[in-house]
Order: structure tokens, then C-alpha cells, then sequence
């Protein structure tokens, strides 16, 4: 299942970000196959990391444990972490969904493609 992973960091906490930094990036890296996208964000001034946003295909304990032992989260920089279920809807500037079913939405519903 796919899921969304938004990340704020605590303000101030570069200086605990550069020595993990590459550690951080072989750990993504390491985990790619499994990550459809993924990202910085920042301040309005398009310099200053604020968090990140990841989108995974992992299984919710799998996700629990991603965000665990990213490096980032072990130096203590994470301020909070939002997750959620996600569906490919949009993606890759195409859009996904076939004919919603009726009734209420269901996050299993059929794509056009995957």
C-alpha cells in the first residue's frame, strides 16, 4: 500500500543534519525500490531545509520503521511526522483514476494503470 510520509524538522537543526547527511542519503538510497518519491522541503527562501515529503509503497509497520531508523530521526532533528494512506491519482502528469465507483470513495479502486 502506498503511503505519504510529510516531515517538519526543528527549527534550527542544521547543524545536526550535516553529520548525518550522507548517512541519510545511503539509507534513502538503500531504499529506493521502495519509494516513489521523495524530498526536501523548504523555507520560502529555497535555501533553508524544513523536512521532507516521501511517498513509499510500504505497508504501515514497514512505514513505522522507515521513519524510525532514518538517520535523521536517530539525531533527534525530526519535529513531527505525518502519515497517511495515499493513492496514485496524479502521477508523472497523467491522470490515473478510471470511472470512480458509486458510493463511498475506496482507496482500493481501480487505476488505469500502476
Amino acid at each position: 500500500m502506498y503511503h505519504s510520509i510529510y516531515i517538519t524538522d526543528r527549527p534550527g537543526s542544521a547543524p545536526d543534519r550535516a553529520p548525518v547527511v550522507e548517512q541519510h542519503r545511503a539509507y534513502i538510497k538503500a531504499r529506493a525500490n521502495r519509494i516513489l518519491a521523495a524530498g526536501a522541503t523548504f523555507a520560502h527562501d529555497g535555501k533553508t531545509v524544513q523536512g521532507g515529503n516521501y511517498i513509499v509503497d510500504m505497508s504501515r509497520a514497514e512505514v513505522d520503521e522507515f521513519v524510525a531508523n532514518d538517520p535523521f530521526t536517530l539525531a533527534g532533528i525530526r519535529q513531527s511526522v505525518i502519515i497517511q494512506p495515499w493513492i496514485k491519482a496524479c502521477f508523472d502528469r497523467a491522470f490515473l483514476i478510471a470511472v470512480a465507483p458509486p458510493g463511498e470513495p475506496d482507496v482500493n479502486e481501480p487505476l488505469l494503470s500502476d
